[in-house]
């Protein structure tokens, strides 16, 4: 017997897309849609079922989404793709069992380039109409993405090649540029976790850290976490998927769940969450010896 459902996007102009729906024993109102990795050619959703049972068993209502491959249908396809699923989810917030604004986007790969692409181009982004049709709706609340190839102008010697020769249509430089998520990280990005393997050859250490960096230059809120001796899929590994999401998990509850209450415990359990910068520390500490 199946431990997941199987439900449809409908299309306009378009096939319908499969979603498996992970639903938790107690769910806690947050929906986290997957998204495959594959090279945008490549992989399907049950690549992302581990990821899903992990994630439900923790609470939270998991979608393994589908998004047509290249050369099935040509880029943007798959970006706009995803803002479907993501309006089906808002759409369908009650029958899921859902808070529709407290949806996640969680993405390996490829599937991390389109989650961090969608959330660059939301409403509200200044992004809206720079890349694929129509973004209204696609609001998400966090991103988690891990491995993700943000900046594809980085290597231009591989821009001939496939998959990139697909996905931008024979273009150059300045077309991988034009879909590359780490030019469009905004102030008004989602909440967002970058993790990723020390031992990732094909998306190494340093492209985290540009993208990173990204974040930070934009004032977004952003935390990071590079795992050492690993290579790229290394959460899929049956020892490490467990921890990994629960990790996941975590961030998703400090963002999306209990972000008050915890900014409360800590200003009553640690004195240091009481200043907001170093200065207001030295003064606070000032008062308290004064008294």
């Amino acid at each position: 017997m199946s431990d997941f459902s199987t439900e449809q996007v409908p299309g306009n102009g378009r096939r319908p897309l499969d979603v498996d729906v992970f639903r938790p024993a107690e769910p806690n109102g947050v929906a986290v849609v997957l998204l495959h990795g594959g090279g945008w050619a490549g992989g399907r959703r049950a690549m992302v079922h581990g990821y899903a049972r992990a994630l439900s068993a923790l609470g939270y209502v998991a979608l393994a989404a589908e998004y047509r491959l290249l050369p099935e249908a040509p880029w943007p396809a798959q970006l706009d793709d995803v803002r479907d699923v993501v309006r089906w989810a808002k759409s369908c917030a009650q029958a899921l069992g859902i808070d529709p604004a407290k949806i996640a986007l969680q993405g390996f790969s490829a599937g991390a380039h389109l989650a961090l692409l969608v959330a660059g181009t939301q409403p509200g982004s200044g992004h809206e109409t720079a890349v694929g049709t129509d973004s209204s709706g696609s609001e998400v609340a966090a991103v988690v993405s891990f491995f993700a190839p943000a900046r594809l102008d980085a290597n231009p010697a591989m821009l001939a090649n496939p998959p990139f020769n697909l996905l931008l249509n024979g273009g150059g430089v300045e077309a991988a540029r034009a879909i590359s998520p780490i030019y469009f990280v905004n102030k008004a990005f989602p909440s967002t976790f970058i993790l990723g393997g020390m031992a990732d050859y094909m998306q190494p250490l340093a492209s985290g850290l540009d993208l990173l960096q990204a974040f930070v230059d934009a004032e977004a809120e952003v935390e990071f976490h590079y795992f050492h001796s690993q290579v790229h899929e290394f959460p899929s590994t049956p020892g490490m998927v467990n921890d990994v999401m629960a990790e996941v998990a975590f961030f998703y509850r400090r963002t999306l769940l209990d972000r008050d209450t915890l900014a409360e415990e800590a200003r009553e359990h640690n004195p240091i969450a009481r200043a907001s910068s170093m200065q207001e520390f030295v003064q606070m500490m000032a008062a308290a010896q004064r008294h």
